[in-house]
């Protein structure tokens, strides 16, 4: 049935004309092994200019930029132990305004009792659960064939502060980090360290792991944390001579904690003062933004649009015209290699090697709208379903000025409008829509893919953006769903 109107009270902004495109930050999601444990990520080396996949990595002659800073040394890491064995696993992703999905055996199944909206962070921890970060509230699933999820802990905001990112090893051995600094929870009460007490100052902080040693790594803006033995130190990163912005933390299968800067991957440990950078390629002036980690070895990076895929022996890059890299919101990583990639337009799972599975916003309707997490355990599923046709519905809505209808207004609806542009924000999206207000102000957009969308109106010459992106995540397949008035008044 069609849906009833609903008044929406949206805010809207003006922009001038820019370039380029913003995308809000992406969930990392960590997956940690639980065979035996295989080596750390080698480092690999950039592929030559013009080329996506190379075969054995060689040394680079050092390329620089006019008047950039010199690269840092790049050490060697070991080569891999052999692989442990490849058992598949289910898949989960979390889907906002939805919750969790879990694949497994071909089949899709939404999960009961867990955040379904501000989902940080999903985790398969060592103890073979999945762990879920939502708003204020820690949640496990049991075992990964269970169906519904049980609350662990709540962080209040007088003791943690915010909840921005999690790291689990047991369930009374927790800690989190965010706006107020680093906490741990020890099954009873939260103890919490303030930024300043960890060497962060007013910075914020971009993500945290735990070594297989016990010392807590912690990204602040562009410096590095750990605490050691209960005193916490500041990594001097002077040798690591890239413009650094950190980008978040990962723990590694064997154990080895990963710090991503925007220009740099650097390998963290076993002591504060063995810092190294770890090259991955991808491009002469890299802007990495998300990572992920195998346990076969296989780092994954977004750098910007691209995709860049290191394993011990080879680089590939995948470019942004290749798969689906608008509003990449997720990576994960299954000890085959395979990556998984979840967006705003779907969900798309690369390797190994030229191998590609793309699932369209619409294609499989439990997973339609942001997919903001994933998490793979092992080799992750072993069967992949096929996806049938992409299921559509229609849009509708109203603008309003003063209480009364507004005529020939242009409206553009996609995923994610964006706030930079440079001709109108859904001008560079691949699921685009546009059109006028009639006579009685309203808009309809008809065979829209199921999915989750944002809408920008020009009004007075200026483009407006909605403060949210989550119209339609209600659609049904064949019907008109009404998002309601929106009001043009400031």
């Amino acid at each position: 049935m069609p849906q009833a109107p609903r008044s929406l009270a949206l805010l809207f902004g003006s922009f001038a004309l820019a370039c380029g495109e913003t995308t809000s930050p992406p969930i990392v999601a960590r997956s940690e092994a639980q065979e035996a444990p295989p080596a750390p990520p080698a480092a690999p080396a950039s592929p030559p200019a013009g080329a996506e996949v190379k075969g054995e990595a060689k040394a680079d002659a050092k390329a620089t930029v006019a008047g950039a800073p010199e690269a840092a040394p790049v050490e060697p890491i070991p080569p891999p132990l052999p692989a442990a064995p490849q058992v598949p696993g289910p898949a989960f992703f979390a889907v906002d305004k939805k919750g969790i999905v879990r694949l497994d055996q071909g089949k899709f199944t939404p999960l009961q009792d867990g955040p379904d909206k501000l989902i940080k962070n999903l985790h398969v921890a060592g103890d073979g659960a999945l762990w879920v970060l939502g708003f204020e509230t820690i949640y496990k699933l049991p075992k990964l064939d269970a169906d519904r999820f049980k609350e662990v802990v709540r962080g209040d905001f007088r003791e943690t502060g915010t909840l921005d990112d999690f790291f689990v090893i047991a369930d009374d051995d927790l800690w989190v980090a965010g706006f107020g600094g680093v906490s741990h929870w020890d099954g009873k009460a939260w103890t919490r360290e303030e930024k300043a007490a960890i060497g962060a100052g007013d910075d914020t902080i971009d993500g945290l792991a735990v070594d297989r040693d016990g010392k807590v790594w912690v990204a602040s803006s562009n410096r590095i944390h750990v605490k050691d033995k209960g005193a916490w130190s500041t990594l001097d990163l002077s040798e690591i001579k890239d413009p650094l912005f950190m980008e978040g933390v990962e723990r590694a299968a064997d154990g080895t904690v990963y710090a991503l800067a925007s220009a740099t991957l650097i390998r963290l440990g076993p002591g504060p003062a063995d810092a190294a950078a770890v090259k991955l390629g991808g491009g002469s002036i890299p802007s990495y933004s998300d990572l992920a980690l195998g346990s076969d070895g296989t780092i994954a990076a977004r750098n910007l649009f691209d995709l860049v895929l290191s394993t011990p022996t080879s680089t590939k890059v995948w470019r942004k015209k290749d798969y689906m890299s608008e509003g990449v919101r997720a990576l994960a990583v299954d000890a085959g290699g395979r990556v998984w990639v979840g967006g705003e337009i779907g969900v798309t799972i690369l390797g190994p090697g030229d191998a590609k599975v793309e699932w369209r916003s619409g294609a499989v309707p439990k997973l339609s709208g942001e997919v903001v997490g994933v998490a793979v355990a092992g080799a992750g599923p072993a069967e992949l379903p096929a996806t049938g046709p992409v299921q559509t519905g229609g849009l509708k809505g109203k603008l309003l000025r003063g209480g009364q209808p507004v005529a020939g207004v242009e409206v553009e609806l996609c995923p994610s409008p964006s706030m930079l542009f440079t001709k109108s924000p859904c001008a560079d999206s691949s699921v685009k829509f546009t059109g006028k207000t009639d006579d009685k102000g309203e808009w309809t957009f008809a065979a829209v893919p199921l999915g989750a969308y944002g809408i920008a109106l020009k009004s007075e010459g200026k483009w407006r953006i909605t403060m949210g992106s989550d119209l339609g995540v209600d659609m049904r397949p064949g019907e008109v769903f009404d998002v309601g008035s929106v009001s043009l008044d400031k």
